[in-house]
């Protein structure tokens, strides 16, 4: 059904702070304030309906809905299969970051390690039992005959495992029940102590490169800083782009409240978006661990959706410059992002 014929225009909207925002059913924001002096306008009446942010061009493409917004921007592959209005907003991209990223916080590097670097420690552990294992042998076979070790093979070698074990962390008590008499055996004993070491050196190297590479990859300052740095954004949006131009690794998730989640247990090392979206978390709920840094880069417009060759598309663009004239688009400006456009 095309949207003329409709008693009331269905509206396709998504969460996206402070454009459009819900609560128990009712809708405010930027946005929704603006196309509601907008319809006052024109005369139309509407009704929202909320959807994913993936799902608003296709359903305005496919005619399910009249015309959509939440911060949407117009760009060229859009406009291949919807119109869009005016521009409403004049946009960007920011980077947000955790304020915590310069203090190298050692409980909680220590816990991304164990949860993304863990792999990197397998191989010296592994290495490390080898030795203690291949030692504790040749220590039994040594001193199995001067009584040290009990003559099973088992209970011996368990005996002279625990052995190498207090040779590696240095209990010299251990070492003096047990005695060690031969020649190899010392010999074994050093040895261990010497490979051990090392082993435990390369694992001790591991976490500390971890922690040092971790501080120097939180160093962000600009776009160009991203390049191989893991950045969310949302999936569908013109970020994705932005971000693959600068040689970031892109993770995507589905609504930026999880991004958010994901940077403040770093999962990421930074969150991509729409300025005045971040800008707005940064100064409201996520005041308290996060912030923008950087300049605005890829300036973008958002406008509302329509559907091609959409009758209300003229009537809707009159009103945007009839809102912008009379003052009203720099009082919501300012009520919204607490300056004047």
């Amino acid at each position: 059904m095309n949207e003329i014929n409709r008693a009331k225009l269905k509206i396709a909207v998504t969460q996206s702070t402070p454009f459009v925002m819900e609560s128990s059913g009712k809708y405010s924001g930027f946005e929704i304030e603006l196309w509601e002096a907008i319809a006052k306008e024109i005369g139309k009446s509407f009704e929202y309906e909320k959807h994913n942010f993936q799902e608003l061009i296709p359903l305005v493409a496919g005619k399910k809905v009249d015309m959509a917004f939440a911060a949407i921007t117009i760009n060229e592959k859009r406009e291949e299969i919807v119109d869009f209005s005016y521009p409403t907003f004049n946009s960007g991209l920011r980077i947000l970051l955790s304020k915590n990223r310069a203090k190298v916080n050692v409980v909680s590097t220590l816990k991304t390690f164990f949860r993304q670097g863990y792999k990197q420690l397998i191989k010296p552990f592994v290495v490390l039992l080898i030795i203690i294992f291949i030692f504790g042998n040749i220590l039994w076979f040594a001193e199995r005959n001067a009584g040290v070790f009990e003559p099973t093979y088992f209970n011996g070698v368990f005996q002279s495992i625990w052995l190498s074990l207090s040779a590696i962390l240095g209990s010299p008590a251990t070492i003096m029940v047990y005695g060690v008499h031969s020649w190899l055996g010392r010999i074994v004993i050093q040895l261990e102590r010497l490979t051990s070491l090392a082993v435990l050196g390369l694992l001790i190297g591991e976490i500390t490169a971890f922690i040092t590479t971790r501080k120097i990859r939180l160093n962000i300052e600009s776009p160009k800083d991203l390049k191989e740095k893991t950045v969310v954004t949302v999936e569908g949006t013109t970020s994705i782009d932005a971000l693959k131009s600068f040689g970031a690794n892109v993770v995507t998730v589905i609504k930026i409240d999880q991004a958010y989640e994901k940077l403040k247990s770093d999962e990421v090392d930074a969150v991509v978006f729409d300025a005045p979206v971040l800008v707005y978390y940064a100064l409201n709920d996520g005041n308290k661990w996060a912030e923008t840094v950087g300049e605005l880069f890829d300036e973008q417009d958002y406008g509302f959706v329509l559907q091609e060759r959409s009758t209300l598309r003229e009537e809707i663009n009159r009103a945007i410059l009839t809102i912008k004239e009379n003052g009203y688009y720099d009082v919501l400006y300012k009520k919204w992002f607490g300056e004047t456009k």
